[in-house]
């Protein structure tokens, strides 16, 4: 049995056995009891519990459908990632968050565009985050582009992950606005992934955030753009002639 099969199974066994003590412990209600149900269906994927499965998904109780969903994509069904990039409009921001590591865990780049979607409109910062992760992970043409935009997120912890997201993907890019986000972020900790990618952008400007950062306040900003600028290293290409020079 493969790695990947003995850690599912697991997991499995684990996830079921949490929610049988649940119940044992006088915790049982309709939606635990559902929730044995549909572990239980999933250690024995048959054909017919695979259906009823499936049925799970249309539940109005959104734990019913985020377990029987998580269920079927990590059994590998054929519509896996169909399953999982269709929850990722559901109405639950739980549901959707869950589907975006799901659409991540298929390791399709040709799915880049539902994640980047998602993290341009999605309301829940936590759907946006964890699309941020998939999107690391799956990388794909839309990618990039997407967690570049990102950086300017609202939530702090959403912008951590596009940082971290674009300098593994697009590494050097999005110079101007991480030099922003180590100048101005007001969380220490988006400023210290901001001067560790900033250590693979080649621009002066990248260089001159760094070095003005070694004054920041914190200790751990400073000491993560020491270690850029060991990085570091600048642009030898000349700079684009201006329109003076080219008429000269």
């Amino acid at each position: 049995m493969s790695i990947k099969k003995k850690a599912l199974r697991y997991s499995t066994c684990l996830f079921s056995i949490l929610a049988i003590g649940l119940v044992f412990l006088g915790c049982e209600d309709p939606t635990s009891s559902k929730i044995v149900e549909i572990y239980e269906l999933k250690m024995n994927p048959t054909p017919e519990n695979i259906a009823t499965l499936r049925v799970f998904l249309d539940e109005k109780n959104r734990d019913l459908r985020v377990t029987a969903l998580n269920s079927l994509v990590t059994l590998g069904v054929d519509d896996a990632a169909d399953l999982a990039v269709g929850a990722l409009s559901d109405p639950d921001a739980f549901v959707r968050a869950t589907a975006a590591k799901l659409v991540g865990d298929q390791d399709d780049p040709a799915l880049s565009g539902f994640l980047a979607r998602v993290l341009r409109e999605d309301p829940d910062a936590l759907v946006r985050k964890r699309a941020c992760q998939a999107l690391a992970r799956i990388a794909g043409d839309e990618a990039g582009p997407a967690l570049i935009a990102a950086l300017r997120d609202p939530d702090s912890l959403v912008r951590i992950e596009a940082v971290k997201g674009a300098k593994a993907i697009a590494p050097g890019q999005g110079s101007a606005r991480l030099v922003e986000l180590l100048a101005e972020d007001p969380m220490w900790e988006v400023r210290v992934r901001a001067a560790s990618a900033l250590g693979l952008c080649g621009d002066p400007a990248a260089g001159e955030a760094l070095r003005a950062a070694l004054s920041d306040p914190v200790e751990f900003v400073r000491a993560a753009a020491a270690k850029a600028l060991e990085e570091y290293q600048p642009d030898s290409s000349p700079p684009p002639p201006t329109e003076a020079e080219k008429t000269n």
